[in-house]
Formats: structure tokens, sequence, C-alpha cells
């Protein structure tokens, strides 16, 4: 018995190290708006340009990965009150607030905006100028500040809609007087997903308004520096061996 006691106790010590040795990073992931960046599912099988490039980085560490899904808005509010500690999602500089405080060092992705219209009655786009007495159709809590000033003169008329599937149906239901503003990886992912035939849209760049800029993984200000350092180093290594380009690769 003394010795099946001490081989016990050899036991419960040593789940007990393992334990204490993992660490929780606390991953937020917004709720059906931001396909293919994240992709989040019922059973947990989480995936996604940022959620493969977070995977990837936590692969085969200490670090154990807790996901956290939420709307954007109600995600946004939960981390400007400080979030679960050391978490992590994505932002950029351009965005400010929260997503802007703390990034990696280097950026996951570059961002492009496009507009989308219906090819049954579509116009050029060369100047905002096109857009007057139109319709812009934006996501329910994405915000664009070179929008705004268009949108207070009541030149151009600002549209929200929940979903992208909403946005297509508008722009298709209203052609010529209504175009989807939105990220060009969002659009291309969204109409492949819901089988719509991209013939019946067009989709021309909308840098001159939304110039192009980096996103990165975004940071817990408070985040353990020996876990940024980790993290930093981690993304360089994806980086040079080409797998951060692989995920990439595989939504878009």
């Amino acid at each position: 018995m003394k010795g099946l006691f001490s081989i016990s106790t050899a036991i419960m010590l040593s789940c007990a190290s393992f334990q204490a040795s993992s660490e929780t990073i606390n991953y937020y992931v917004i709720a059906k708006q931001a396909t293919p960046f994240q992709i989040e599912s019922p059973d947990k099988t989480h995936k996604g340009i940022v959620t493969d490039i977070v995977k990837a980085v936590f692969n085969g560490s200490k670090y154990d990965i807790d996901y956290h899904v939420y709307p954007f808005n109600r995600m946004i509010s939960l981390l400007e009150q400080g979030g679960e500690a050391n978490w992590i999602t994505y932002g950029s500089p351009n965005w400010g607030g929260v997503q802007a405080e703390s990034l990696s060092e280097m950026p996951i992705y570059n961002v492009k905006h496009s507009l989308v219209t219906s090819t049954n009655n579509t116009f050029d786009f060369n100047s905002m100028k096109d857009m007057d007495e139109k319709v812009i159709v934006l996501l329910h809590g994405f915000d664009y500040p070179q929008l705004v000033p268009y949108f207070d003169n009541g030149n151009v008329e600002e549209l929200r809609v929940k979903d992208y599937k909403a946005a297509f149906r508008v722009i298709k239901k209203l052609p010529g007087e209504t175009a989807f503003v939105e990220m060009q990886s969002r659009i291309k992912y969204n109409l492949s997903q819901q089988n719509l035939d991209s013939d019946a849209y067009r989709v021309q760049s909308f840098s001159s308004v939304i110039p192009d800029y980096p996103i990165y993984l975004a940071f817990d200000p408070k985040m353990d520096a020996d876990i940024q350092a980790f993290i930093n180093e981690r993304l360089k290594t994806l980086k040079s061996t080409g797998k951060l380009d692989d995920i990439i690769h595989n939504y878009i």
C-alpha cells in the first residue's frame, strides 16, 4: 500500500506540475462579421486567417488558447474594460482604440478596400463625386472616418446592414443606386461562401478613399512581456518559413 501511495502521489504531483506550467491565452473572436479572418463554429473548431495564425503561434507551446466569441461591439466593450488577462485579437493603428493600443511587431496581412456594385446597372468609380446621391452600404459596427464627411454633408447616404448576405441583397435589389464598401478579401470570400454568381457583381478598388493598410495581432496592453516576446518571435518564424503566406492563401 505504501508503494502504491507513493506512485499515486508522484503521478498527482506530475500532473499538478504540468498544469502549473501551462498558461492561458484569451483569444477574442468577432461573431459572424469577421470572415475570413475569424470564422467561429458552434463546436469550437474555430478557423480563419487570424485564428489559424494564432493557433500556429502557440502550437506545441506551454500556452493554451481559450476562445471568447462576441458580437463586434460587445467584444470591444469588454476589451475596453480590460478583458480577460493576456488577451489577444487582431487590430490596426488605423482603427484606433483598444485594437490599436498594443500590436505585434510585424503585420500579418495588408488590407485593401473595394466598392461592390451590381452589374445590372453598374457605374465607374473614380472618386467620391461618382457616389453623389447614391447609398453606401456598410456592416454594423465597422466605421470608416474617411466616409464621415460625405455622410455629414448629405451628398452620400449611409445604410447599415447586419451581414454580408443582406449587403449583397441590397445592391442587387437597388442596382445603380447602391454600393457596398468592405475589405476586398472579405468580399471575395463571402461571395464564394454564399455561392453567389461573381459575374453579377462588380468589384472596384476603393483605395483612393480608404488607403491600403496593415493589420496586426492586437494584445492586452498589460500582457506579460515574455508572452509578447514569444509571439513576436513565432510570427517571424512563420513568416520566414512561408507558413504565414500559406495560411492566408488557404482562404484568399
